[in-house]
């Protein structure tokens, strides 16, 4: 048995650099085969085993100044980020929105993709803070198999996805989510201090996420479907055409549920159920 794990260990240790993207080999977290791993596995055990336990019997804490503030950074973040990718993309007249190859090359571009890339992960890797503050603050009803199989699984996309393919048809994946979790810790901030506005604006943002959903099933559809060949690996392709269509699903049931069910929408009034 340890002979065969260390034969696992030995080939993924060979394949990941053989064929990773080595211009990214000395950032934080990328350096080694493992870091980001471990972390996604310490994350689930901690938000579904040892967290709920660990509060068992202890009062919830109040992060409201630490989460308020948490939600100002996500929006400045989230919110430069997405501008620098449509700087990016400007620069760039002959970027291709149906099927574009990533620039590999050692110039200003080919790094400018990937730090882009790289920064969306970083992101990935702050949004886990949700569902660790949802624990602390004994909300653990809220930490649903979508919400925390979302946050583990966009982790692990956003870290391959800066190992073998930094930027050119994953830069759209970037721009919707970029701008839609800028727009989503508004949200929250809005509901925090219980602004009046906060219900419509959820509805119109679920509405948002519905229709980036439906445009990324296309954008890594098409060329998944078609074949289309223009040096973007298809099994890139395959990932985010399957992944979009799961979460697709799962959006598309909880705002049937929510807002189209019974206590959600009538006559296009927001019905709000207390706490």
């Amino acid at each position: 048995m340890e002979i065969a794990v260390a034969k696992m260990v030995s080939s993924y240790n060979q394949f990941m650099w053989k064929n990773r993207d080595l211009r990214s080999a000395h950032l934080p977290l990328l350096s080694t085969n493992w870091q980001v791993p471990v972390i996604v596995v310490v994350y689930m055990l901690t938000v579904l085993k040892y967290g709920p336990r660990f509060m068992a019997k202890r009062k919830a804490f109040d992060l409201t100044k630490y989460i308020e503030i948490y939600n100002i950074v996500q929006i400045a973040t989230n919110g430069v980020l997405f501008s620098f990718l449509v700087y990016h993309l400007l620069k760039r007249p002959t970027m291709s929105y149906i099927c574009q190859s990533v620039d590999f090359s050692e110039t200003t571009s080919g790094y400018e993709e990937l730090y882009i890339m790289y920064t969306y992960f970083v992101l990935k890797i702050l949004d886990l803070s949700d569902t660790v503050f949802f624990v602390l603050r004994k909300k653990q009803s809220q930490v649903t198999f979508l919400h925390v199989y979302h946050h583990a699984i966009m982790v692990l996309i956003g870290y391959y996805g800066t190992l073998f393919v930094p930027g050119g048809h994953n830069f759209v994946l970037v721009l919707w989510n970029s701008i839609g979790h800028s727009l989503l810790y508004l949200y929250y901030n809005l509901a925090m201090h219980k602004s009046p506005v906060a219900a419509r604006y959820k509805i119109y943002l679920t509405r948002m996420q519905l229709v980036q959903f439906v445009y990324l099933a296309v954008h890594y559809g098409r060329p998944a479907l078609t074949g289309m060949d223009c040096g973007f690996p298809k099994l890139w392709h395959w990932t985010g055409f399957s992944q979009t269509l799961f979460f697709l699903g799962m959006f598309l049931d909880f705002y049937v549920k929510s807002y189209l069910g019974k206590g959600g929408v009538k006559d296009d009034k927001v019905v709000r159920k207390s706490d």
